[in-house]
């Protein structure tokens, strides 16, 4: 298998759907979305809600961009994750490890959704993603 830095091979897109809807099942998660770095969706769960999935892609693709620009002039490291508060609900986002930076994890919850829960709920989420990946093996650890 070609793991090269700079190839990018596809995940088991049935282990992604499988992550994502183990993530929308949990208490306060509305939606959660693969997207491609580029803007374009990749893999959408939700519940009894309708997003349109390329506009929705297309925005966490810019936000990432515009979160990396920012830590990238204050030289404060690679970006984790970004969180959006709303007086209705949270979005979370964070890249998938071992895509090569080119799968983003965006997830949609409640007001009340209890942000600590969300944000461990989503990364272990990402994880899973990316353990999708061929010749990657599953290590029970956070994202890296």
């Amino acid at each position: 298998m070609d793991n090269r830095v700079g190839t990018t091979l596809e995940p088991d897109r049935s282990r992604c759907a499988s992550a994502l809807d183990h993530l929308v099942a949990s208490d306060g998660i509305l939606a959660a979305m693969l997207a491609m770095r580029d803007g374009r969706p990749f893999l959408m769960r939700n519940r009894n809600r309708r997003w349109e999935e390329g506009k929705m892609a297309a925005m966490v693709s810019s936000t990432v961009a515009l979160g990396q620009t920012f830590l990238r002039e204050l030289t404060a490291g690679p970006l984790d994750h970004i969180l959006i508060e709303g007086t209705e609900g949270k979005l979370v986002i964070c890249s998938v490890a071992r895509s090569n930076s080119l799968l983003l994890l965006a997830v949609v919850a409640e007001r009340d959704a209890r942000l600590g829960m969300v944000l461990g709920h989503s990364k272990t989420c990402a994880q899973a993603v990316a353990e999708a990946f061929p010749g990657i093996v599953a290590s029970g650890k956070g994202i890296a």
